[in-house]
């Protein structure tokens, strides 16, 4: 069983209290140059951060749980052959669940480059997992 150590945090546009907040899952050893990029370059507020940990699971990934503990989140990697560095590179993401087949081919079209235009295949892998809600939260 696989388990990484997640951020959790809700990301906007708008600095506003009325703009819609979206989630995202962020490994932790990136979550502070990828906060410090997505609010000085892009210009997002980020908020709410908790850290905790994903796990794979084994089997239907449609399972239901009776436990509110979970986020049901999706880590989606990519093995991709850069032409220019004659190497290959591997890109992980996590993803809700629920919004996951919507976002996917968001994401995917930032590496269209990669996906159309090398003499490899990009390996994806799709791995089904939870997210443990902290408990004093």
């Amino acid at each position: 069983m696989a388990k990484e150590k997640i951020v959790r945090c809700m990301i906007s546009k708008d600095h506003s209290d009325g703009h819609e907040k979206s989630v995202r899952y962020i490994p932790l050893e990136i979550f502070e140059l990828w906060k410090i990029v997505m609010t000085e370059r892009h210009d997002f507020a980020i908020e709410e951060d908790c850290i905790s940990l994903w796990f794979d699971i084994d089997g239907d990934p449609n399972v239901t749980y009776a436990d509110a503990n979970y986020d049901k989140v999706v880590r989606l990697s990519l093995s991709l052959y850069s032409e220019q560095d004659g190497m290959f590179k591997t890109v992980t993401r996590y993803f809700p669940s629920n919004s996951y087949h919507e976002i996917k081919p968001r994401f995917l079209s930032h590496y269209t480059q990669y996906l159309n235009a090398s003499r490899f295949p990009p390996g994806m892998n799709e791995t089904y997992g939870v997210w443990l809600k902290p408990i004093d939260r």
